[in-house]
Order: C-alpha cells, then sequence, then structure tokens
C-alpha cells in the first residue's frame, strides 16, 4: 500500500466547492482511497491559512479525520529542516515554499509515498535532494 503526501492544492480543492480543482480532486480522491493519507505540518498550516472561513475548516477537519490523514513526525527532525533549506535555496529562482521543500524532501525519504499535488513543478522541475524524480499521486489536475 502507498502513503500519499497530500500538497495543499488538493486539501484546499476538497474543503472549497468553489475552488476550480473541485471536481478534479474529488474525482483524483476517489481513486486514492485504497491508500494511506499523510499531511506534514507545513502543509495542514499552508491549507487553514488559505481556508480561512469556518465551514471550510470543519470540512478539513472532517477530510482528515474521516480518511484517518496521518501526521508525518520527520518534520521534527533537525537534519530534516537543514534538507528543506538546501533544498529551497536550490530552487531558490522558482521560489518554492517551505511546504513544497518538505514534500520534496519526504518523498526521499519515505520511499513508499508519492505526492499528491497540482503544482506543475513538482512534474516539470523539481526534485528530490538526489536529484531522481519526486513521484507523483496523479498525473495533472
Amino acid at each position: 500500500m502507498l502513503m500519499i503526501l497530500i500538497d495543499t492544492t488538493p486539501l484546499v480543492a476538497l474543503c472549497d466547492a468553489r475552488d476550480e480543482k473541485h471536481r478534479v480532486a474529488v474525482k483524483h480522491l476517489d481513486s486514492l482511497i485504497p491508500n494511506e493519507f499523510a499531511v506534514c505540518e507545513a502543509v495542514l498550516t499552508e491549507a487553514c491559512f488559505h481556508l480561512a472561513e469556518k465551514s471550510q475548516r470543519q470540512r478539513l477537519h472532517a477530510l482528515i479525520d474521516d480518511l484517518r490523514v496521518q501526521p508525518v513526525a520527520i518534520a521534527y527532525e533537525r537534519t530534516f529542516w537543514l534538507d528543506v533549506f538546501e533544498w529551497l535555496t536550490k530552487y531558490a529562482d522558482q521560489q518554492p515554499d517551505w511546504a513544497d521543500g518538505c514534500l520534496a524532501v519526504l518523498s526521499e525519504r519515505l520511499r513508499n509515498a508519492k505526492v499528491w499535488t497540482y503544482d506543475r513543478e513538482f512534474r516539470t522541475t523539481w526534485r528530490r535532494p538526489n536529484g531522481t524524480i519526486i513521484p507523483l499521486a496523479v498525473r495533472s489536475a
């Protein structure tokens, strides 16, 4: 069974029916259901920033609970943080955010994980710290 690391864009799309990616996110979720889901704290923080309304946060809470989304505890390691900073420096010209860096580093550390994101750079430009392609859970939005 795969672990699906969920990025901010799918979380926001699933919790906001007005989001342009809502329908495709629901469709992708249906296809990913047999897998385990995980979220790092950076992604959850970013999602809460974008989902400021009470009803949106309630949907996020329900989604996290219903899917049994697991936290990724590795994000608290000092070496993890340093690896993320190195990754951010490498791709600084594209201005990735902390959550992007966390997902890139986690995708290398968690071998059975795929990233569910709609950020184009994960498909076209960004790589794991070791230079390999970041495995994605879905092809595109």
